[in-house]
Formats: C-alpha cells, sequence, structure tokens
C-alpha cells in the first residue's frame, strides 16, 4: 500500500473525490490556505489517509529558523510525541453530493518540489482525483472594508467558466512563485485539473484573517459541493472587522489611508498605493493581539 516518500494508512473506496490542499508558509498570508484546510478538517467527519514522508522537502536546521526543528513532547523523562514537519492527508465521505474530499495540509516544501507534487498526483489518481483545489492567501495593498477579492490561476481555460459562477476572478500577475506554480503547469501531464484559489488580505492587518478565510470558505463549499454551517467563523469575521475598525479610527493617519485605498480601489489604473510603514503595522498587530490592553 506505500509508496516511496508517502505513507498510507488507509485505502477506502471514495466516489469521485476532490483534493483540496493548503500550505504552511509562504503562501498563507493572514493563515488563510492552512486557517482554511484546519477549518474544513475539524468541522467535517475525517480519518487519516497519509503522511508525506517530510525528510526529503525540509530543511531541519535552517539558521534563523528554530521553529522548523520537530517538536518533541518529553513527559517525565519520557518521549511521549515526536511531531516534525510533514504533509498530512484525511478524507471525507460526503453525503451531499457524488464527490468525496481529500483533505491535505502541508508547510511549503523548501526541497524536491518536483518530487513533493509528484507525491500529490499519486495521491489524487490513487483514489479517482480529476481536480485538485489549492489554496493560498496574499498580502495586499486593498482596504479591509471592501469584501475581500478572490481570485485563481487555472491549469485550463474551461474551467473558467465554473468559477465566474461563484464570483471568483482570474489574475494577471508576474513575480514569486510558490508550489502552486508547479502544481497547475504539472496538471496536463498528470491528466488531472488544478484550481490555483488565493485570498487578498490586507497588508496591515497582519494576524489569522478570519474575514479573506470565511469569504474563501463560502465559495469554496460550493466548488466542493459540500454542506457546511459557517456560522462560528461568520462570528470571528465580524469580531475581527470590528477589532480592525476600532484600530484604524485611533489613528488619523490610518483612517485616512484607508479612506484613500477606498476611493481608488477598483479604479481601472488601480495599483494599490504605498503600503504602510512596518512600524504602523506592528502598533496594528499588537492592538489585534491585545498587547496594549484593547
Amino acid at each position: 500500500m506505500n509508496t516511496p516518500g508517502l505513507i498510507m494508512y488507509e485505502k477506502p473506496k471514495l466516489s469521485k473525490p476532490y483534493l483540496v490542499i493548503g500550505f504552511e508558509g509562504w503562501p498563507d498570508a493572514g493563515r488563510v490556505s492552512s486557517g482554511v484546510i484546519r477549518y474544513l478538517r475539524d468541522k467535517l467527519t475525517v480519518r487519516k489517509l497519509a503522511d508525506f514522508v517530510p525528510d526529503d522537502f525540509y530543511l531541519f536546521q535552517t539558521p534563523g529558523a528554530e521553529t522548523k526543528r520537530p517538536v518533541t513532547d518529553i513527559q517525565n523523562g519520557l518521549v511521549k510525541e515526536f511531531d516534525p514537519p510533514t504533509t498530512t492527508a484525511w478524507f471525507h465521505k460526503n453525503e451531499s453530493s457524488g464527490h468525496d474530499l481529500i483533505i491535505v495540509l502541508g508547510r511549503e516544501p523548501e526541497l524536491r518540489w518536483n518530487q513533493y507534487i509528484s507525491l500529490v498526483f499519486h495521491l489524487a489518481r490513487n483514489f479517482g482525483t480529476k481536480r485538485i483545489y489549492a489554496l493560498g492567501g496574499t498580502y495586499d495593498v486593498v482596504p479591509h472594508t471592501i469584501e475581500p477579492l478572490i481570485s485563481a490561476v487555472i491549469s485550463d481555460p474551461d474551467l473558467e467558466t465554473d468559477l465566474s459562477r461563484y464570483d471568483i476572478h482570474l489574475i494577471n500577475y508576474r513575480g514569486p512563485s510558490s508550489i502552486h506554480s508547479m502544481l497547475y503547469t504539472s496538471a496536463d501531464r498528470e491528466d488531472m485539473e488544478v484550481v490555483s484559489l488565493w485570498g487578498y488580505v490586507p497588508h496591515y492587518v497582519q494576524v489569522a484573517n478570519t474575514t479573506v478565510s470565511y469569504t474563501m470558505l463560502t465559495k469554496l463549499i460550493r466548488l466542493l459541493e459540500v454542506n457546511l454551517d459557517l456560522g462560528d467563523l461568520r462570528e470571528d469575521s465580524q469580531r475581527l472587522d470590528d477589532m480592525v475598525d476600532k484600530a484604524v479610527s485611533q489613528k488619523p493617519e490610518l483612517l485616512e489611508y484607508v479612506k484613500r485605498l477606498e476611493l481608488e480601489y477598483g479604479k481601472d489604473n488601480y495599483e494599490g498605493g504605498e503600503p504602510l510603514t512596518q512600524d504602523i503595522i506592528k502598533e496594528i498587530e499588537d492592538f489585534l493581539r491585545g498587547k496594549d490592553g484593547g
């Protein structure tokens, strides 16, 4: 049952499953990617399906990055748990439609991207998956007062019709790339469809952004044909919006900045303007985390 680099725990019979994958690390601004995956994992009835063997994909001793080291839980001198960074897959039998789910969460690999995505495709193909949804979050110079934008990159032009029904826009972009790019550029070779969904996080709100995650999920559960009550996440989203509004109202220069973004956003020649300084961003983050007693 095992494939090199992949540890399988079960071989369930799944019905035309969608595979949805999220990554911690660079493509996880506002924890949108990892947060949405964790929400699905925790709210749906899932069972563990597989682990990726981490040794080939991560540098455990990168200088200045101690958090990448494996986490150990020792009690009374005995190791109770050893938890290296890895990628884990779960499965969900979806009674709402003819499509079951494979839910995958991992840290974006630092090494051997080709080998890593080959394992993703192998896992998907092993259960008859024809479409993969990869989730990402990116910081952008957008105001928090608008409905978050969810964009997409697709492996096949025919996928645009499906996405347009949910107000998901295709984008133009040139710049640094994530593991997403290797997924959708390899899709034709693997005879699979890949949709890369991105949530745009206001760059001055650098905490777990439940507002963007909520908007992503409202669209994603329809694409996945899953019935899921998002009421608790909607409440978390409203609390975050209220806290950001309060933080903004207490700093006149920030209030003026947000108003300027609101006026410019959506214009044909909109380029985002200048981002805020890191000092102001840090003040907002401290406020939202309660470090000033707010």
